[in-house]
């Protein structure tokens, strides 16, 4: 059988994929042990991420010995700014750092605060010629989710 060059970052998703798969493991272990019957809390997760693990381990067992796709000499600095741009093309790595910096911003400035922000400054990135229409977009944006989940729906946003 003849080994395909691997892609642009596969090897490292799968990597952190088989991380974030032994992370979700632990954790659901730790709610399977509290209480440890079939119709636990506990089962379905621990059974689900135990599978993801073994898929993952499977997973970088078939590459080896594939060809990688660009050359490891390059400094690691170079292969992240390579790979970053490879797989957020245009202007979907900046709203993904926008979607970080909001999660940040959300415990020290509210909902409202950095919703109406990350709306306003996601729309202006993606549209920049009519700013104060997405300004105004997402004012009444955010307006409207206040009053459907918290007065509404009643729901206790952060």
């Amino acid at each position: 059988m003849k080994k395909r060059k691997l892609e642009k970052g596969e090897r490292g998703f799968v990597i952190a994929l088989g991380v974030f798969s032994l992370v979700c493991l632990i954790a659901s272990l730790k709610m399977f042990l509290t209480a440890p019957i079939l119709s636990g809390e506990g089962t379905v997760p621990t059974l689900c991420s135990l599978i993801m693990l073994l898929m993952t381990a499977v997973i970088l067992a078939e590459m080896r010995g594939c060809e990688r796709a660009f050359e490891d000499k390059l400094p690691l600095a170079a292969k992240a700014k390579e790979l970053f741009l490879f797989l957020f093309p245009g202007k979907v790595g900046l709203v993904v750092v926008y979607c970080l910096v909001y999660v940040v911003l959300l415990s020290f400035a509210g909902f409202a605060v950095s919703t109406f922000a990350f709306l306003a400054i996601s729309m202006i990135t993606l549209n920049s010629e009519k700013k104060i229409r997405m300004l105004v977009i997402s004012g009444i944006t955010m307006v409207c989710i206040l009053i459907v989940f918290q007065y509404i729906f009643q729901v206790q946003l952060p």
